[in-house]
C-alpha cells in the first residue's frame, strides 16, 4: 500500500484534529503505515504494540477526558493478551468504544461475526488507504 496516495477528504468534524484513533499492531511497519494514513485523514493517531499497552493507553486517555474515538485492533497479537481480550478490556472501560478488528485471517463475510463480538467494524489485511479511510468514516459516523 502506498501511504502517499491521494487520500479522500476527511469529514468536516475531523478537520479540527480532535478525533483520536489508536492503532494496535505488533508489527511496527503496520503501526507506522496506519498511523500515517490516519494522520493524513486529519485525525490524531497513537499506536500500541500489545494488547496490554492498548488497554493502558485507552484507560489513561479515557480517564484524562481525551478518549479515543476509534481503535484499529489487530487480532493476532503474540504473547500477552489477544486483540479480542484487549477489546473486551477496552469495552469494560468504555462500553461505547468503537473497535475495528484488523487481521489477515478474516473471512470475507466475517462482518456479522465481528459485530457479534463487539467490534464496530472490520478491516481485513492487507488493506488499502481507501479501505482504512472508508471503515474509519463508517465507524465514526455510526456513533453520531
Amino acid at each position: 500500500m502506498n501511504a502517499t496516495a491521494t487520500l479522500p477528504q476527511p469529514a468536516a468534524a475531523s478537520r479540527t484534529g480532535s478525533l483520536r484513533v489508536l492503532v494496535v499492531d505488533d508489527e511496527s511497519t503496520m503501526q507506522l503505515l496506519a498511523s500515517t494514513i490516519i494522520k493524513r485523514l486529519g485525525y490524531e493517531a497513537d499506536s500500541a504494540s500489545s494488547g496490554e499497552e492498548a488497554v493502558e493507553l485507552y484507560r489513561k486517555a479515557h480517564a484524562e477526558g481525551a478518549p479515543y474515538h476509534a481503535v484499529v485492533m489487530d487480532l493476532a497479537l503474540p504473547g500477552g493478551i489477544s486483540g479480542l481480550e484487549a477489546t473486551l478490556a477496552i469495552k469494560q472501560i468504555d462500553g461505547d468504544a468503537k473497535v475495528i478488528v484488523s487481521s489477515g485471517y478474516l473471512e470475507q463475510n466475517a462482518r456479522n461475526a465481528a459485530l457479534e463480538h463487539g467490534f464496530a467494524g472490520l478491516l481485513p489485511k492487507p488493506y488499502t488507504t481507501d479501505r482504512l479511510a472508508s471503515e474509519l468514516r463508517w465507524v465514526l459516523k455510526a456513533g453520531e
